[in-house]
């Protein structure tokens, strides 16, 4: 095997899934060519990592798509490992004259590939683990820890904007959102408040971070806030949000990309979770963090994050 192709999903949290994956390959196969296919926003975090030689963008385009399918075509790759199982990818994959095709038995066209391993719940880290076991990957790593890189560049921009709002290395992280289809994963607004207004009131410094189309609504919520909240939208994409909360001393927030980014970077959190798996899909190592569950994320409430933060200020 000189070449493999990895097929990614579409979003942040899974992508940092088959992190490990990319690495194993590398270690196991220090002189095989790797190739990427990811959405545009995750490119330059996936390039961060070193693990792959050439990435190709997946858009919606069908035009686009069959000059995808061309361009792999072009490569003459003869092994492609497929995280997603969305149609389109496993389409482009057969298409793009692949020989070997791995990925899930699930796949509504599972009959278009040439491998297939079973999966268990959603996607995770575990099941990208038998995926990689099936290609012949020993010693992958169980965990997401240390593989992305923040350039100095990135890093000074961020020491700038905490410097100018007059934040110190001593500060916490809140992510409140969720991709716009996850909104059932999301805390009453109410809670975000009263939970913010008393960590204030602990003069514990906070920065609320989100996605530029966020922004608008996480202003609405902390305009309820007593006093003034630091908000970080950042402009520059994923790694200059990755270089902000490696600067932070603890996330807090929901099950989300955002949350599996801070622990990617050895920053402990306070994950809240409602009726998905932590044990499955929990930030990693699990043991490294703190988790909330409840069966209805709803139910969770503000003196549920302030007691736990309080009880465990030892190891923060």
């Amino acid at each position: 095997m000189d070449k493999i192709i990895f097929f990614h999903m579409n979003q942040l949290g899974d992508l940092l899934f088959s992190l490990p994956i990319l690495e194993a390959t590398r270690k196991q196969y220090p002189n095989i060519k790797i190739y990427s296919v990811v959405k545009q926003n995750l490119v330059e975090l996936l390039d961060s990592t070193g693990l792959v030689d050439k990435i190709f963008i997946k858009e919606k385009s069908f035009v686009k798509r069959l000059k995808l399918i061309k361009d792999i075509k072009r490569e003459n790759i003869q092994t492609a490992v497929l995280f997603s199982e969305s149609p389109e990818t496993l389409i482009t994959a057969f298409l793009s004259n692949i020989k070997k095709r791995f990925g899930f038995k699930t796949a509504s066209l599972k009959f278009l590939l040439t491998n297939k391993v079973n999966k268990i719940g959603v996607p995770s880290l575990s099941n990208n683990i038998t995926l990689a076991q099936s290609i012949g990957l020993t010693k992958t790593k169980e965990n997401y820890v240390d593989l992305i890189n923040i350039n100095p560049k990135m890093s000074d921009i961020v020491s700038q904007w905490l410097k100018d709002n007059n934040v110190d290395s001593n500060f916490i992280v809140i992510s409140m959102g969720a991709s716009a289809r996850r909104q059932e994963k999301c805390l009453n607004n109410n809670v975000w408040v009263e939970t913010i207004d008393k960590l204030q009131d602990k003069k514990i410094k906070i920065v609320v971070v989100g996605a530029q189309w966020e922004k608008k609504n996480i202003e609405d919520i902390l305009s309820k806030c007593h006093n003034k909240v630091n908000i970080f939208c950042p402009e520059g994409g994923l790694l200059e949000l990755a270089a902000l909360i490696k600067q932070s001393k603890l996330f807090i927030g929901i099950d989300s990309g955002t949350m599996h980014l801070s622990a990617s970077l050895g920053i402990k959190c306070i994950a809240l979770y409602g009726n998905t798996d932590p044990n499955q899909i929990g930030p990693q190592p699990l043991n490294d963090h703190i988790i909330i569950k409840k069966s209805n994320i709803k139910d969770i409430k503000a003196d549920d994050i302030i007691n736990t933060l309080e009880k465990n200020e030892r190891e923060i």
